[in-house]
């Protein structure tokens, strides 16, 4: 370990998973110098090469939702419904340290990769299990999608909207699974960690369900403690020292004013309106009820200065507040790029290309040079002949439909 570039070189992790929550845990690991072994079935390869593709999304010409959860790992083509297929995973499986799945229960039986059957082959395997709802219950079965199993079923998707009588929004995609995808990743950190003191492996799982009640934590403990909340037939008042404003160039921004005794003091000297201070309107319990007027009298101000200016003027004034951001502004932003958020990712089809980074890092520790997403099976030479497996077996085998 001490002669190791990075910190998890020489982990061997078979992503036998599909879509983005159960890969992009194994994507962290690569990150960190994991070799990472994508398993994708022959010529159409993980569905999420082909989530572009859905009318919701984006066009593009490279294939943006690949490329982010597929860095740096190799492919390797399989058709598992395929004798020969099965025995080189379950060949890759007795070397590995990690295997990651998210296939519903069902198809794990029938291509025999549950854990009953993966681990007896490697007592120091971490078996990590990502289902939409959870190894038990009514709903083990089902398949589920992070729209469904963390926007939906966990209540997210209701509390947002601003009304019972407003429409539903979609969660982005990708938005509870890579949340899901940092928890998996935490539990197989920790599974590895127990490696280290007993010598064993083990099983870890977790679900888009659990990992969305966990987002929405606070209301449903709410709900658990009995607390009654307000009717919701339209959308609740908000606090002028809590709402958005819109700005000269047609951007927008929040005030965060938690602490209003504080910070508003603060924000009024910033903009020059001392005088709303002692502004008889809003004292006491009056603001409240004068509280659109108030919005109003702060709209006017912020409507004179761009996003630019306002940002200036506030940023050290002491007044808590946030950009409403926009998805095409990251990469012109300093605070994305001196934190390394969005990092370099090598690809033959931009001379210049930036990606999201797994957002966190450990002191004296490295992360390996990103590189683009492999191509469906780019891999699969290389790595059975690395397993003993010579060219004329791989021509034979992709004869058979084995590999591609």
């Amino acid at each position: 370990m001490e002669d190791s570039q990075y910190l998890f070189e020489g982990l061997k992790v078979v992503d036998a998973a599909s879509f983005i929550a159960g890969p992009s845990a194994a994507t962290i690991m690569a990150d960190y110098g994991a070799e990472v072994i994508k398993i994708e079935p022959p010529e159409v390869g993980d569905s999420l090469r082909w989530l572009i593709t859905n009318g919701r999304m984006p066009e593009g010409e490279e294939n943006y939702c690949w490329e982010l959860t597929s860095r740096n790992k190799k492919s390797l083509s399989l058709n598992l419904k395929e004798p020969e297929a099965l025995k080189i995973l379950r060949d890759l499986v007795i070397s590995a340290d990690v295997f990651v799945t998210n296939m519903p229960f069902p198809i794990r039986k029938k291509l025999k990769i549950t854990s009953e059957d993966i681990c007896p082959l490697n007592e120091r395997l971490i078996y990590a299990s990502l289902t939409g709802y959870g190894e038990v219950g009514p709903d083990a079965d089902r398949t589920a999608y992070d729209s469904m199993a963390w926007w939906a079923r966990s209540g997210l998707m209701d509390w947002v909207r601003p009304s019972d009588n407003s429409p539903v929004a979609w969660s982005t995609p990708g938005m509870g699974d890579h949340p899901t995808g940092m928890a998996l990743y935490g539990a197989i950190i920790t599974a590895l960690y127990k490696r280290e003191l007993t010598g064993k492996g083990s099983e870890v799982s977790t679900s888009l369900m659990a990992n969305g009640a966990w987002a929405n934590g606070v209301f449903i403990q709410a709900a658990l403690m009995g607390v009654k909340f307000a009717d919701r037939s339209e959308p609740l008042p908000r606090h002028p020292f809590y709402d958005f404003y819109t700005t000269k160039d047609n951007r927008e921004f929040a005030l965060g004013l938690i602490n209003a005794t504080r910070e508003w003091p603060k924000l009024a000297k910033a903009i020059n309106r001392t005088d709303l201070l002692t502004d008889k309107r809003f004292e006491g319990d009056d603001l409240l009820e004068n509280a659109k007027e108030l919005k109003a009298e702060l709209q006017s101000e912020f409507g004179t200065m761009t996003l630019d200016e306002i940002d200036k003027l506030l940023r050290h004034s002491g007044a808590t507040y946030g950009v409403l951001g926009r998805t095409t502004d990251h990469q012109d932003d300093p605070q994305f790029i001196e934190t390394e958020t969005l990092v370099p990712l090598e690809h033959e089809s931009f001379s210049s290309l930036l990606t999201v980074n797994s957002p966190f890092q450990i002191e004296d520790e490295k992360k390996v040079s990103f590189k683009r997403a492999p191509h469906i099976g780019e891999n699969t030479s290389e790595i059975l002949l690395d397993m003993g497996i010579d060219e004329e077996t791989q021509k034979s085998m992709k004869e058979k439909g084995v590999i591609s």
